[in-house]
C-alpha cells in the first residue's frame, strides 16, 4: 500500500475531485443505528452534537436518554409506538415518521425519520434498525406525518449541475460515513451517494438487487468486507488529509484499486469521498501476482530472520535468569506409559547445583535420587498425564543441602519444562516473620492498653484489643460497630476540638514520628476520667495518602490525680506558712479597730450618730469580713478538695457583689451587670465565692476613685458559659499578664501575691479555665469559662 498527502498533479484527477467536493454542502442527517429488543441507541453520528448541541456520548454511556431529551414531548409517545412497529418490518421495507428535535437553543424543528432494518451484525442476527433524521425545510401545521415527509430539503443546485457529469464518470466514485462500534472502531459504512461505475463494479456474487446501493451500508452488501479498509478510511475522516491507497482486493471484481481518498470538509459526520483511478482487470492480475511473490519471499526472509533474533533473546534469558531451568525429553515402555525423563538442556543454575556435572543427556531417576525419594518424580510424571501444572514447595534435607525449593513443572507436546527456585531465605524470613506476628499478637493481647487501629477507608476502629471504657459504655464490640463522629460523642466537649487536631496532624507525620495527647471521658455524672493517647502511622496506600494508624490509650487519672495532689501539697505548705504568719500579725490591728469603733458608737451623741453611722457600720462589717477572711488564711494549709454541687452563676456572683458592696460604695463605683440567667454550672459556692471576690476587689483598686466602672456578663460560649468582669483602669503590660498568676508576685505597693494564685487553684478544682485580656491605659477584663450542665 502507498500513501501520500498530494493527489498527482493530474488535471483530470484533480477536476474529478472538485466536481464531487461540490456536493458537501448538501444537508446532512442523523444517523442512529437501535437495538430492536431494548430500543436503546447503540450508534448515533457525531452530527447530532452540530445541531442538537449535545456529545452524542452521553447517549451512548446511558448519561442521557436519547428520547426524552430531544424529542418534543407530544411526539414522544407516537415515536416509541413507531419503534414498536418496526420490529414487524421486512428486508427492504421502510417507514417514516416525523418528530420535532430541540437544536442548541432549546427551539424545535421538524426533522422526518426514514426507518429500516439494519441487515448485518457481528452474530449475523438481524436486531437492529438503521435510522435516517433529515431536517425538513419548511414546518408547515399539516394533520398527516406524510405530508410533512413532502417536505424533505431541495437537491443542491450545485449537485444538479454536476449530477450528469459524475454519472458518465466511467472511474467509481462514491461518498461514505463511518460508522463505530461501541469500542469506537469503525466497523462499517453507509454509502450516501454513488455513481453508476460504483455500482458495476460491485461483485454480483454477493447481492443482485444493486439499484439500491445508495442508503445501504457496505456490510449489507458485502458481509465480509475486508476490516483493514476501515482503518485506511478513518484516517481520511478523522484526519482530512488526503490519501492514494493502492490495493489488492477480493471483494471488488478481484482486482488492484488505485483509489484516491478525501474529506468532505465537514468531518462532524466522518465523511470521506472515494475515487477509483487506474482500476487494473482480472486478466492483468498474473503480471501482479509476479510482484505478491515477491513481496512474499521478502517477507520469508524477514520474519526467518525476526525468528532467529527472537529464539537467541530467549537462550540469553535462559542463560542469565537465576531461575535453574531444564528441558526433559520424556521416555516412555512399550505400552506408553512414563518410565523416565531425559535431560535434554540445562542452563548454568542448574548445573551449578549438580556441582557442575554434565547431566545432559543423563536420566533424571539415575541422576537424582533425592527426587525421586522427595515425590518430585512422581510429580513430573502427573503433569505428562493429566497436562496440569505442578507447582510445589519441597524440603531437601541431606549432608549438603538444608534448603528448600520451589518446583515448577509443565508439560509442551513430549517434553517437560521445569523451573527450581531456591527458596531458603524467602521461607527463613517467612517463619521470623510468622514468629514477629505471634510475638505481637501475644504482647497486644496481654497490654493493660487498649490498642486501637483506625482505618481511614471506613472511617471506624478496624481493630481493638479490650474495653475502652466500660463505665461509658465504650466496649470492645461497640466501639468496631460505630463510626468514628459516634465515638466523638463520647469525649469531654472541650477535647473533641483537640482530638480532631490530633487526628489532622497524624495524618502529617513521618513514618516513626509518634504523636501524644491527653482526653477525657465521662466516668460518672459530673465526673471525667482523664486518658493519654499515642499515634502513629500504621499503614500507607502511597505516599500521601494514610490508610491506617494506630494508637495505645491508657487511664491516667490516678496519676493525674497524685500529679495535682503532689502539686496542692507543695503549694499549700508554702502558702500555708505564709498565710498563718499574716493570719497571726492581722489578728491584732483588726480586734484593736473593731474595739475602737465599738467605743467611739458610745461616744457619739446622736447627732454625730446620724451622720457618721453608715460609716461606723461600713467599718464594723469590713472588720468582720477581714476577721473571715485570717480564718479561712489559718484554715489554708489544711487542704480539702472542692465539693460540686449545681448553682446558678448568676445567683453567685450576685452574692459576691453583695460581699463586696461596702468598697464599691466608698470608691464610688458604678457596677453594670449584662446577665440574667439561670446559669447552671457545677462548682462549690464558698471556694468559688473567694475567687470571685478577689477579682472584683481587684478591679476596685484598679480604679480611680468616683470615675470607676466594672461592667459583668455572663453569655454561652460554645459547650460554655463565659463570666466577664471588666474595668475601665490602668490596665496591665504583656509582661504583668504573663506573671499574673505566679505565687508572691505583685505590682502593689502593700500586696502579698497570692489572691490570684489561690484564683486558679479553685478554678482548676472547678474544671474553669481563665484568660486575662489588658492594656495599659484601657482597662482590665478577667473571661472565666465554666462548663455548661446541661450540655455535659
Amino acid at each position: 500500500m502507498k500513501n501520500s498527502d498530494k493527489i498527482p498533479e493530474s488535471l483530470a484527477v484533480k477536476q474529478d475531485l472538485q466536481s464531487i467536493k461540490s456536493k458537501r454542502d448538501q444537508n446532512l442527517s442523523i444517523l442512529i443505528i437501535l437495538d430492536l429488543d431494548d430500543l436503546k441507541v447503540t450508534y448515533l453520528n457525531p452530527f447530532v452534537k452540530k445541531y442538537c448541541g449535545i456529545d452524542a456520548k452521553h447517549f451512548l454511556r446511558g448519561e442521557k436518554d436519547f428520547y426524552s431529551e430531544l424529542l418534543h414531548p407530544e411526539d414522544y409517545h407516537s415515536y416509541i409506538e413507531h419503534l414498536i412497529s418496526c420490529k414487524n418490518l421486512q428486508p427492504g421495507e421502510t417507514k417514516e415518521i416525523t418528530v420535532r428535535l430541540k437544536n442548541s437553543f432549546d427551539v424545535y424543528t421538524h426533522f422526518c425519520f426514514q426507518d429500516r432494518l439494519y441487515n448485518w451484525s457481528l452474530n449475523g442476527e438481524i436486531k437492529s434498525l438503521l435510522s435516517q433524521a433529515s431536517k425538513l425545510n419548511v414546518a408547515p401545521i399539516v394533520k398527516k406525518q406524510d405530508e410533512l415527509c413532502d417536505h424533505l430539503p431541495d437537491p443542491d443546485p450545485l449537485q444538479s449541475k454536476y449530477e450528469p457529469v459524475l454519472n458518465s464518470m466511467e472511474e467509481p466514485y462514491c461518498i461514505i460515513e463511518m460508522i463505530y462500534n461501541s469500542a469506537e472502531k469503525p466497523v462499517d459504512f453507509l454509502i450516501v451517494e454513488c455513481n453508476p461505475a460504483y455500482k458495476k463494479h460491485l461483485n454480483l456474487k454477493y447481492d443482485k438487487d444493486l439499484e439500491n446501493v445508495s442508503g445501504r451500508t457496505i456490510r449489507e452488501i458485502i458481509p465480509n468486507y475486508e476490516d483493514d479498509w476501515f482503518k485506511k478510511y478513518e484516517k481520511v475522516a478523522l484526519t482530512g488529509k488526503t490519501m492514494r491507497l493502492e490495493e489488492f482486493s477480493d471483494d471488488l471484481n478481484q482486482g488492484y484499486l488505485d483509489i484516491y481518498g478525501c474529506d468532505t470538509e465537514d468531518n462532524l459526520c466522518r465523511r470521506l469521498i472515494l475515487l477509483y483511478k487506474n482500476f487494473i482487470q482480472k486478466e492483468q492480475i498474473p503480471n501482479v501476482h509476479v510482484k505478491k511473490d515477491k513481496e512474499l519471499k521478502e517477507t520469508a526472509i524477514r520474519e526467518k530472520q525476526e525468528l532467529v533474533e527472537k529464539t537467541q533473546l530467549l537462550q540469553t534469558i535462559f542463560d542469565t535468569t537465576n531461575l535453574a531451568l531444564a528441558v526433559f525429553e520424556t521416555i516412555y515402555d512399550d505400552k506408553g506409559k512414563v518410565i523416565d525423563f531425559k535431560f535434554k538442556q540445562v542452563n548454568k543454575v542448574l548445573r551449578d547445583l549438580y556441582l557442575n556435572d554434565n547431566v545432559v543427556g543423563s536420566s533424571y531417576k539415575q541422576t537424582t535420587l533425592y527426587g525421586v525419594e522427595l515425590g518430585v518424580f512422581d510429580g513430573f510424571v502427573k503433569v505428562m498425564e493429566t497436562e496440569e501444572v505442578m507447582d510445589k514447595e519441597f524440603f531437601l534435607d541431606n549432608a549438603e543441602y538444608k534448603n528448600w525449593f520451589r518446583i515448577i513443572a509443565r508439560n509442551h507436546k513430549s517434553l517437560l519444562l521445569v523451573s527450581i527456585e531456591d527458596i531458603t531465605n524467602r521461607k527463613e524470613e517467612a517463619q521470623k516473620l510468622k514468629e514477629a506476628m505471634r510475638f505481637n499478637r501475644q504482647l497486644v493481647q496481654t497490654s493493660p492498653n487498649t490498642i486501637l487501629i483506625i482505618n481511614l477507608d471506613s472511617f471506624k476502629v478496624r481493630y481493638i484489643n479490650q474495653d475502652l471504657h466500660t463505665p461509658t459504655g465504650l466496649t470492645k464490640e461497640l466501639i468496631m460497630d460505630i463510626s468514628l463522629p459516634e465515638i466523638l460523642d463520647h469525649l469531654h466537649p472541650r477535647d473533641r476540638e483537640k482530638i480532631m487536631e490530633f487526628h489532622k496532624e497524624i495524618l502529617k507525620c513521618a513514618e516513626d514520628e509518634i504523636l501524644e495527647t491527653e482526653f477525657r471521658l465521662k466516668a460518672r455524672e459530673s465526673e471525667w476520667e482523664w486518658f493519654n493517647a499515642r499515634g502513629k502511622i500504621f499503614n500507607r496506600k502511597n505516599e500521601n495518602w494514610v490508610e491506617e494508624y494506630v494508637l495505645v490509650v491508657r487511664n491516667i487519672s490516678e496519676e493525674k490525680t497524685t500529679q495535682r495532689a503532689l502539686i496542692n501539697a507543695e503549694k499549700l505548705s508554702i502558702q500555708g506558712e505564709v498565710a498563718r504568719t499574716l493570719a497571726h500579725e492581722l489578728r491584732n490591728p483588726l480586734a484593736s479597730i473593731r474595739m475602737a469603733t465599738d467605743v467611739l458608737k458610745y461616744k457619739l451623741d446622736d447627732t454625730q450618730k446620724k451622720a457618721l453611722g453608715n460609716y461606723m457600720d461600713i467599718l464594723t462589717r469590713s472588720t468582720q469580713v477581714l476577721n473571715n477572711l485570717v480564718s479561712n488564711l489559718m484554715n489554708a494549709s489544711n487542704y480539702s478538695p472542692a465539693v460540686l454541687e449545681e448553682i446558678d452563676l448568676a445567683e453567685c456572683i450576685d452574692y459576691t457583689l453583695e460581699q463586696a458592696a461596702d468598697r464599691i460604695y466608698l470608691t464610688g463605683i458604678k457596677v453594670v451587670k449584662n446577665y440574667k440567667g439561670p446559669y447552671k454550672i457545677l462548682a462549690d459556692k464558698e471556694k468559688l465565692n473567694i475567687a470571685l471576690l478577689n477579682i472584683v476587689v481587684n478591679a476596685s483598686e484598679a480604679t480611680n476613685p468616683q470615675e470607676g466602672i466594672i461592667e459583668i456578663s455572663i453569655k454561652e460560649h460554645k459547650t460554655d458559659f463565659m463570666l466577664s468582669i471588666s474595668d475601665n483602669g490602668h490596665g496591665l503590660e504583656q509582661e504583668q499578664i504573663d506573671r499574673l498568676f505566679e505565687a508572691f508576685y505583685t505590682s502593689k505597693a502593700s500586696g502579698a501575691g497570692i489572691g490570684l494564685t489561690s484564683v486558679k487553684n479553685i478554678l482548676e478544682e472547678h474544671d474553669a479555665q481563665i484568660n486575662v485580656v489588658s492594656s495599659p491605659g484601657k482597662g482590665t477584663t478577667f473571661q472565666l469559662f465554666f462548663p455548661n450542665i446541661d450540655i455535659r
